[in-house]
């Protein structure tokens, strides 16, 4: 999916070799690029191997029609399918129903005026980068409520080894005593416990024990 309207991926299905040249023009006209196909089928092969963003399909075509390519696409491809436009002629509330329910995004009755073609692949499109943004931050909240998880596990795992009070934070030692987390701290390091110098420490002893040998 592209997030520029300039860089859209618009298909085109549809049978009426003239009016699909229309389309084609006017819309390329617009700045999206643009791909057609004849039938169903052709339109099914394009939207598996192009990938685009929204599909205009006119809705009786011989094998394969719109309707039937509309409920593959979105049954077989569910979030990743294109945002897909109707094209009919017919008008009946009972058909603009029947389409909706099928899967279809929008709908649209033939002859349709190019000005408000235009503006439903507009909102289309703004449909589909605004999808794509609330996807993008579930999974950045997924991956946050993932890091949280883990350092969860890891506190609990420090609660197990290492004794803390709930309310003050202190924390008990071997012997049952309890003590603040520096003084705690720091008893370990005098008693003798594993110490280790941080790289920046580490490179700063190293400078001043080749001063000393100088001197």
């Amino acid at each position: 999916m592209t997030a520029s309207i300039t860089e859209a991926k618009l298909l085109i299905v549809e049978d009426d070799v003239f009016f699909q040249r229309v389309l084609q023009k006017r819309l390329e006209s617009e700045g999206y690029r643009v791909m057609v196909a004849a039938d169903g089928r052709e339109g099914m092969k394009a939207i598996v191997t192009w990938e685009p963003d929204l599909v205009l399909s006119d809705w009786m075509m011989p094998e394969v029609d719109g309707l039937e390519l509309c409920q593959s696409v979105k049954t077989g491809l569910r979030e990743a399918a294109p945002y897909f436009i109707l094209l009919t002629a017919k008008g009946e509330l009972s058909d603009k129903l029947l389409g909706l329910e099928t899967g279809a995004d929008d709908y649209l009755v033939k002859p349709c005026d190019h000005g408000e073609l235009l503006a439903r692949i507009r909102a289309g499109l703004r449909i589909i980068r605004l999808t794509q943004q609330l996807r993008g931050a579930v999974g950045e909240l997924q991956m946050a409520n993932a890091e949280l998880s883990s350092t969860r596990d890891t506190l609990d795992r420090l609660r197990e080894d290492v004794p803390v009070c709930s309310y003050c934070q202190r924390i008990r030692d071997e012997r049952g005593e309890w003590h603040d987390l520096e003084n705690y701290v720091m008893r370990r390091i005098k008693e003798g416990g594993p110490q280790q110098s941080c790289p920046e420490c580490a490179a700063g002893s190293e400078g001043i024990e080749r001063d000393g040998t100088r001197g």
